[in-house]
């Protein structure tokens, strides 16, 4: 599903203690055959490239499963593998949701 991206929030991580990690989370969009709802968003850092997007039964829900998403591709990035990321310092909590752990 190509569409452009209409932010509504952004955030920046550090790689290395300097900001060049962003994040980018589209307004939710309903779909052309109005029965699903999509939150877009994009990462770019020095090596992690992504674009995607989440659906929901409605808006809500595609935000917020795209914040679930987001926190999974944060922890699959290369600068996150290299222990390079780091949001005010700390390398563990980005902010974003994740599912519990056990």
């Amino acid at each position: 599903m190509d569409h452009p991206l209409d932010v509504i929030a952004t955030t920046i991580l550090e790689v290395d203690g300097q900001p060049g990690f962003t994040i980018r989370i589209g307004k939710p969009v309903l779909d052309p055959e109005g029965d699903c709802w999509y939150c877009h968003y994009d990462i770019e850092g020095p090596i992690t490239k992504r674009e995607m997007f989440f659906g929901g039964h409605d808006a809500m829900q595609a935000l917020i499963n795209a914040l679930y998403a987001i926190g999974v591709d944060i922890e699959m990035s290369a600068e996150y593998v290299q222990g390079r990321l780091s949001l005010d310092g700390d390398k563990s909590d980005f902010g974003f949701p994740s599912r519990p752990r056990r």
